[in-house]
C-alpha cells in the first residue's frame, strides 16, 4: 500500500526534474540565440597578407570594416608573376551582411577598382576570392575573437584572414 502512495509522488518528483530540466534547455537556447554577437559583425580590423599560389604572389593589406548589415574592403598590393613583374591591386568592395547567430553571409554589392589598379583580372582570379572579383556572396564565414584586439575570420574551419581590431572615429 505504501508502494501505490509514493508512486504519484515519485512521479510528481520526476515530472518537476524534466520540467526543470527542459526550462533549462530552453533558457540555454534563447541565452544562446538572443547573444548579441554584434562585436564579431562590427568590426575594423586590418590584416597585412601574402598569398601565394603556384608561382603568384599577392602581397598587401585587407582593410574591413562592418557595421549593421554592411560591410566595406579596401585591397591595397603588389601582385608578381612567374616573371617577377609587379602589378598593383587596389579595389573597393561593398558588401551587405546577414547574420545567423555567430556565423555572417557576406554579398557583394559594387566592387570599384581604382585607376591606380594594373594587375590583369586573370591574374588577381588564381589570388583572391570572388567576393573581391565579382557581385557574389560567400556563406559559412565565422568570425572569432581571439582577444580584444584581434579576430580570426575563416570559411567552413579554413582560416581566410587574421586581422587586427583598430578604433574608428565615433562619427563613422
Amino acid at each position: 500500500m505504501n508502494i501505490n502512495l509514493r508512486a504519484p509522488h515519485f512521479r510528481l518528483q520526476t515530472g518537476i526534474i524534466l520540467l526543470l530540466c527542459l526550462v533549462a534547455i530552453i533558457a540555454a537556447t534563447f541565452f544562446q540565440h538572443g547573444k548579441n554577437h554584434s562585436h564579431l559583425h562590427n568590426l575594423a580590423c586590418r590584416a597585412t597578407i601574402e598569398i601565394v599560389r603556384d608561382t603568384t604572389t599577392f602581397h598587401g593589406i585587407m582593410d574591413i570594416k562592418t557595421g549593421d548589415s554592411k560591410g566595406i574592403v579596401n585591397v591595397d598590393g603588389i601582385v608578381k608573376d612567374a616573371a617577377k613583374n609587379e602589378q598593383t591591386v587596389q579595389r573597393m568592395v561593398l558588401f551587405t551582411h546577414s547574420s545567423y547567430g555567430s556565423s555572417p553571409v557576406w554579398v557583394s554589392q559594387e566592387i570599384h577598382i581604382s585607376n591606380r589598379e594594373t594587375a590583369p583580372a586573370s591574374i588577381i582570379r588564381q589570388l583572391l576570392p570572388d567576393l573581391f572579383l565579382t557581385n557574389t556572396s560567400v556563406s559559412n564565414v565565422d568570425l572569432f575573437a581571439l582577444n580584444n584586439r584581434t579576430y580570426l575570420i575563416t570559411k567552413e574551419g579554413i582560416p581566410y584572414l587574421y586581422c587586427q581590431n583598430y578604433a574608428l572615429p565615433k562619427n563613422e
